[in-house]
């Protein structure tokens, strides 16, 4: 039941027996390697929800640390000022302290009716990425649909009032829509070599995407079969 333990020695694995193209070992590691994150995942759910950790302003200041040592479990959105700094300094505190606690990549941008528009019943919105390895737009007023071209491509824009009242289902469905897209790519890849670093693509998005796991494992144990 020492599910961070477990995932830390599985992933390492995985990586070593990617690098070596042993893909016997590889359809053998996937399913237990979904299983811890899979327990990780819900370990994080039976803790506190809270998807309003925001900034409203560049100075308004987002204290990760503080956050997990309140609440050291717990699925958490946090969402710097056009920034996803406090959101990664969050992940990496909760690794390095090894906590059952898990944050969406969030960003605060000021929206209006379009690239001039002044203020609107609700001038902000939330951007959620996939992953942290894309730049973001700056942080002036623009439309949503602007806004939603600027953002990395498979970004979701979630209205303040949805987090502030967002429950376990609510948490369930942001992660499905975040990895949706990646895992229908992977599965439309024809060369299962593809196949599999799109999946791993989508595992990068959502750690806990138990279809991405199984279909790593049955494409690794068909190359396994070709061999």
């Amino acid at each position: 039941m020492r599910y961070l333990d477990a995932e830390k020695t599985l992933a390492a694995a995985e990586q070593l027996a990617w690098d070596a193209k042993d893909f016997d070992a590889l359809s053998r590691l996937y399913m237990p390697l979904q299983e811890a994150r899979r327990q990780i995942r819900q370990t994080c759910m039976d803790g506190v929800i809270r998807l309003n950790h925001l900034s409203y302003s560049p100075a308004q200041q987002i204290d990760p640390a503080k956050i997990l040592s309140d609440d050291p479990t717990g699925c958490f959105l946090l969402g710097g000022f056009a920034s996803l700094i406090p959101a990664i300094q969050f992940r990496r505190i909760a690794l390095d302290r090894q906590l059952y606690a898990e944050t969406f990549l969030g960003a605060v941008f000021q929206i209006g009716d379009g690239p001039h528009a002044g203020p609107v019943a609700e001038p902000f919105v939330v951007a959620i990425l996939p992953t942290a390895d894309a730049p973001l737009p700056h942080f002036q007023v623009r439309s949503r649909a602007e806004l939603l071209g600027q953002l990395p491509p498979r970004s979701l824009l979630v209205g303040i009032a949805q987090l502030y009242k967002a429950d376990a289902a609510f948490v369930f469905a942001l992660w499905q829509k975040l990895h949706a897209p990646f895992l229908a790519e992977a599965d439309a890849a024809a060369d299962p070599i593809q196949r599999m670093q799109l999946y791993r693509r989508t595992i990068q998005v959502d750690h806990a995407c138990e279809l991405a796991h199984q279909k790593l494992s049955d494409t690794a144990r068909f190359l396994a079969q070709q061999r």
